[in-house]
Protein backbone atom coordinates (compact mmCIF):
# COMPACT_ATOMS: atom_id res chain seq x y z
CA UNK A 1 0.00 0.00 0.00
CA UNK A 2 1.43 3.36 -0.96
CA UNK A 3 1.76 6.28 1.41
CA UNK A 4 1.43 10.00 0.62
CA UNK A 5 5.21 10.24 0.14
CA UNK A 6 5.66 7.17 -2.05
CA UNK A 7 4.92 6.80 -5.76
CA UNK A 8 1.62 5.21 -6.71
CA UNK A 9 1.88 1.58 -7.88
CA UNK A 10 -0.79 2.39 -10.46
CA UNK A 11 0.25 2.95 -14.05
CA UNK A 12 -0.47 6.17 -15.91
CA UNK A 13 -3.10 4.27 -17.90
CA UNK A 14 -4.77 3.09 -14.68
CA UNK A 15 -4.90 6.61 -13.34
CA UNK A 16 -6.22 8.01 -16.61
CA UNK A 17 -8.95 5.37 -16.70
CA UNK A 18 -10.14 6.22 -13.19
CA UNK A 19 -10.13 9.98 -13.72
CA UNK A 20 -11.84 9.60 -17.09
CA UNK A 21 -14.54 7.46 -15.53
CA UNK A 22 -14.98 9.97 -12.72
CA UNK A 23 -15.51 12.80 -15.18
CA UNK A 24 -17.98 10.74 -17.20
CA UNK A 25 -20.04 9.77 -14.15
CA UNK A 26 -20.05 13.37 -12.90
CA UNK A 27 -21.23 14.61 -16.31
CA UNK A 28 -23.98 11.98 -16.46
CA UNK A 29 -25.13 12.77 -12.91
CA UNK A 30 -25.23 16.49 -13.67
CA UNK A 31 -27.17 15.94 -16.89
CA UNK A 32 -29.67 13.68 -15.12
CA UNK A 33 -30.21 16.28 -12.39
CA UNK A 34 -30.73 19.07 -14.90
CA UNK A 35 -33.14 16.90 -16.90
CA UNK A 36 -35.22 16.49 -13.75
CA UNK A 37 -35.35 20.24 -13.20
CA UNK A 38 -32.65 20.48 -10.56
CA UNK A 39 -29.16 21.90 -10.43
CA UNK A 40 -26.27 19.54 -11.09
CA UNK A 41 -24.94 20.59 -7.69
CA UNK A 42 -27.99 19.02 -6.04
CA UNK A 43 -26.57 15.51 -6.53
CA UNK A 44 -23.38 14.17 -4.95
CA UNK A 45 -21.48 11.15 -6.21
CA UNK A 46 -20.43 8.82 -3.40
CA UNK A 47 -17.52 6.54 -4.35
CA UNK A 48 -18.57 3.01 -3.42
CA UNK A 49 -15.13 1.63 -2.63
CA UNK A 50 -15.90 -1.94 -1.57
CA UNK A 51 -12.78 -4.14 -2.15
CA UNK A 52 -10.97 -1.27 -3.88
CA UNK A 53 -7.38 -0.64 -2.75
CA UNK A 54 -6.43 2.66 -1.15
CA UNK A 55 -4.26 3.52 -4.17
CA UNK A 56 -7.28 3.68 -6.48
CA UNK A 57 -9.35 5.59 -3.95
CA UNK A 58 -6.51 8.10 -3.55
CA UNK A 59 -6.62 8.87 -7.27
CA UNK A 60 -10.33 9.69 -7.04
CA UNK A 61 -9.89 11.82 -3.93
CA UNK A 62 -7.05 13.76 -5.51
CA UNK A 63 -9.30 14.33 -8.53
CA UNK A 64 -11.75 16.19 -6.32
CA UNK A 65 -14.22 13.51 -5.23
CA UNK A 66 -14.28 13.72 -1.45
CA UNK A 67 -17.14 11.38 -0.51
CA UNK A 68 -16.51 7.65 -0.06
CA UNK A 69 -18.65 4.79 1.19
CA UNK A 70 -17.65 1.38 2.47
CA UNK A 71 -19.83 -1.68 2.98
CA UNK A 72 -17.73 -3.21 5.74
CA UNK A 73 -16.32 -1.74 8.91
CA UNK A 74 -13.09 -3.70 8.39
CA UNK A 75 -12.50 -1.90 5.12
CA UNK A 76 -13.10 1.52 6.67
CA UNK A 77 -10.56 0.88 9.41
CA UNK A 78 -8.12 -0.86 7.06
CA UNK A 79 -7.89 2.08 4.65
CA UNK A 80 -8.29 4.98 7.06
CA UNK A 81 -4.59 5.56 7.76
CA UNK A 82 -3.60 5.44 4.09
CA UNK A 83 -6.19 8.08 3.20
CA UNK A 84 -6.09 10.22 6.34
CA UNK A 85 -4.07 13.02 4.76
CA UNK A 86 -6.84 13.57 2.19
CA UNK A 87 -9.55 13.76 4.88
CA UNK A 88 -12.40 12.11 2.95
CA UNK A 89 -15.98 12.22 4.15
CA UNK A 90 -16.53 8.54 4.96
CA UNK A 91 -19.92 6.85 5.10
CA UNK A 92 -20.76 3.31 6.12
CA UNK A 93 -23.25 2.11 3.50
CA UNK A 94 -23.43 -1.56 4.48
CA UNK A 95 -25.05 -3.25 7.47
CA UNK A 96 -23.61 -2.48 10.89
CA UNK A 97 -23.38 -5.06 13.64
CA UNK A 98 -23.71 -3.63 17.13
CA UNK A 99 -20.34 -5.05 18.16
CA UNK A 100 -18.67 -3.00 15.40
CA UNK A 101 -20.06 0.38 16.44
CA UNK A 102 -16.92 1.51 18.28
CA UNK A 103 -14.67 0.86 15.28
CA UNK A 104 -17.10 2.58 12.92
CA UNK A 105 -17.34 5.77 14.92
CA UNK A 106 -13.57 6.20 14.88
CA UNK A 107 -13.55 6.82 11.15
CA UNK A 108 -17.06 7.30 9.70
CA UNK A 109 -18.85 10.63 9.71
CA UNK A 110 -22.15 9.13 8.59
CA UNK A 111 -23.93 5.78 8.94
CA UNK A 112 -26.40 5.19 6.12
CA UNK A 113 -27.63 1.81 7.27
CA UNK A 114 -29.55 2.45 10.50
CA UNK A 115 -32.62 0.21 10.33
CA UNK A 116 -33.48 -0.72 13.92
CA UNK A 117 -33.73 1.01 17.28
CA UNK A 118 -31.30 -1.18 19.29
CA UNK A 119 -28.55 -0.33 16.79
CA UNK A 120 -29.35 3.38 16.97
CA UNK A 121 -29.33 3.27 20.78
CA UNK A 122 -25.96 1.49 20.78
CA UNK A 123 -24.53 4.18 18.49
CA UNK A 124 -25.94 6.99 20.61
CA UNK A 125 -24.69 5.48 23.87
CA UNK A 126 -21.17 5.21 22.49
CA UNK A 127 -21.34 8.79 21.25
CA UNK A 128 -22.28 9.85 24.78
CA UNK A 129 -19.03 8.30 26.01
CA UNK A 130 -17.03 9.96 23.23
CA UNK A 131 -18.88 13.29 23.57
CA UNK A 132 -19.35 13.33 19.80
CA UNK A 133 -22.13 13.28 17.19
CA UNK A 134 -22.71 11.41 13.94
CA UNK A 135 -24.95 11.82 10.91
CA UNK A 136 -27.24 8.98 9.86
CA UNK A 137 -29.75 7.83 7.29
CA UNK A 138 -32.62 5.45 7.89
CA UNK A 139 -32.32 2.50 5.49
CA UNK A 140 -35.69 1.53 4.04
CA UNK A 141 -36.33 -1.73 2.22
CA UNK A 142 -38.57 -0.28 -0.50
CA UNK A 143 -38.12 -3.33 -2.74
CA UNK A 144 -39.33 -5.57 0.11
CA UNK A 145 -36.79 -8.27 -0.69
CA UNK A 146 -36.08 -10.71 2.14
CA UNK A 147 -32.38 -10.66 1.25
CA UNK A 148 -32.03 -6.95 1.93
CA UNK A 149 -31.62 -4.97 5.12
CA UNK A 150 -33.78 -1.97 5.92
CA UNK A 151 -36.94 -1.14 7.79
CA UNK A 152 -40.24 -1.77 6.01
CA UNK A 153 -41.72 1.47 4.62
CA UNK A 154 -44.78 1.22 6.87
CA UNK A 155 -42.52 0.93 9.95
CA UNK A 156 -40.23 3.85 9.07
CA UNK A 157 -42.30 6.46 10.88
CA UNK A 158 -42.09 4.63 14.22
CA UNK A 159 -38.33 4.09 13.89
CA UNK A 160 -37.61 7.66 12.89
CA UNK A 161 -39.71 9.03 15.74
CA UNK A 162 -37.70 6.93 18.19
CA UNK A 163 -34.28 7.71 16.76
CA UNK A 164 -34.95 11.45 16.79
CA UNK A 165 -35.03 11.21 20.60
CA UNK A 166 -31.35 10.24 20.53
CA UNK A 167 -29.51 13.50 20.98
CA UNK A 168 -26.16 12.51 19.52
CA UNK A 169 -27.42 11.59 16.06
CA UNK A 170 -28.44 13.92 13.20
CA UNK A 171 -30.88 12.56 10.64
CA UNK A 172 -29.95 13.50 7.08
CA UNK A 173 -32.55 11.49 5.16
CA UNK A 174 -33.40 8.07 3.81
CA UNK A 175 -31.42 5.39 1.98
CA UNK A 176 -32.49 2.40 -0.07
CA UNK A 177 -31.02 -0.25 -2.34
CA UNK A 178 -33.06 -0.48 -5.51
CA UNK A 179 -34.65 -3.54 -6.98
CA UNK A 180 -32.17 -5.20 -9.39
CA UNK A 181 -34.67 -5.23 -12.24
CA UNK A 182 -34.00 -5.49 -15.94
CA UNK A 183 -36.05 -2.45 -16.97
CA UNK A 184 -36.78 1.06 -15.67
CA UNK A 185 -40.38 0.03 -15.08
CA UNK A 186 -39.22 -2.64 -12.62
CA UNK A 187 -36.60 -0.49 -10.89
CA UNK A 188 -38.34 2.88 -10.68
CA UNK A 189 -40.92 2.11 -7.93
CA UNK A 190 -38.28 1.33 -5.31
CA UNK A 191 -36.90 4.85 -5.83
CA UNK A 192 -40.13 6.76 -6.30
CA UNK A 193 -41.52 5.09 -3.16
CA UNK A 194 -38.56 6.38 -1.12
CA UNK A 195 -39.04 9.91 -2.45
CA UNK A 196 -42.74 9.83 -1.67
CA UNK A 197 -42.07 8.45 1.82
CA UNK A 198 -39.55 11.21 2.48
CA UNK A 199 -42.01 13.89 1.36
CA UNK A 200 -44.79 12.43 3.49
CA UNK A 201 -42.65 12.16 6.64
CA UNK A 202 -41.30 15.69 6.29
CA UNK A 203 -44.72 17.18 5.62
CA UNK A 204 -46.09 15.50 8.74
CA UNK A 205 -43.14 16.63 10.86
CA UNK A 206 -41.93 13.08 11.58
CA UNK A 207 -38.67 13.96 9.85
CA UNK A 208 -37.13 17.42 10.19
CA UNK A 209 -37.64 19.69 7.21
CA UNK A 210 -33.90 19.75 6.52
CA UNK A 211 -33.62 15.93 6.30
CA UNK A 212 -34.06 15.99 2.54
CA UNK A 213 -31.29 13.64 1.43
CA UNK A 214 -32.09 10.51 -0.56
CA UNK A 215 -29.22 8.06 -0.99
CA UNK A 216 -30.24 5.74 -3.80
CA UNK A 217 -28.96 4.50 -7.13
CA UNK A 218 -25.79 2.65 -8.10
CA UNK A 219 -23.63 2.20 -11.19
CA UNK A 220 -26.30 0.51 -13.28
CA UNK A 221 -29.23 2.80 -12.52
CA UNK A 222 -28.05 6.04 -10.91
CA UNK A 223 -29.55 8.25 -13.63
CA UNK A 224 -32.96 6.70 -13.02
CA UNK A 225 -32.52 7.27 -9.28
CA UNK A 226 -31.65 10.92 -9.90
CA UNK A 227 -34.76 11.30 -12.04
CA UNK A 228 -36.73 10.06 -9.03
CA UNK A 229 -35.10 12.51 -6.62
CA UNK A 230 -31.78 11.04 -5.46
CA UNK A 231 -29.45 13.58 -3.87
CA UNK A 232 -26.63 11.05 -3.45
CA UNK A 233 -25.73 8.15 -5.75
CA UNK A 234 -23.37 5.33 -4.79
CA UNK A 235 -21.14 4.51 -7.76
CA UNK A 236 -18.24 2.06 -7.71
CA UNK A 237 -17.74 -0.30 -10.63
CA UNK A 238 -18.42 2.41 -13.21
CA UNK A 239 -15.41 4.25 -11.82
CA UNK A 240 -12.99 1.62 -10.56
CA UNK A 241 -13.95 -1.38 -12.67
CA UNK A 242 -15.06 -4.77 -11.44
CA UNK A 243 -14.54 -5.53 -7.76
CA UNK A 244 -11.78 -7.93 -6.77
CA UNK A 245 -13.04 -10.53 -4.28
CA UNK A 246 -9.88 -12.63 -4.29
Amino acid sequence: MSTPDSPSPLSADDIAAITGNLDEVADRARAAAESSGRSGDDVRVLLATKTQPAEKIRVALEHGFTLIGENKVQEITGKAEALADLNPETHLIGPLQRNKVNHTLRHAQCIQSVDNLPLAEKINNRLDVLDETVDYFIQVNTSREDSKFGVAPEDAEELITATRELGRMRLRGLMTIGLPGSSPEEIRPSYSDLRELSEKLRESGVMPAEATELSMGMSGDFELAIAEGATMVRVGSSIFGARDYS
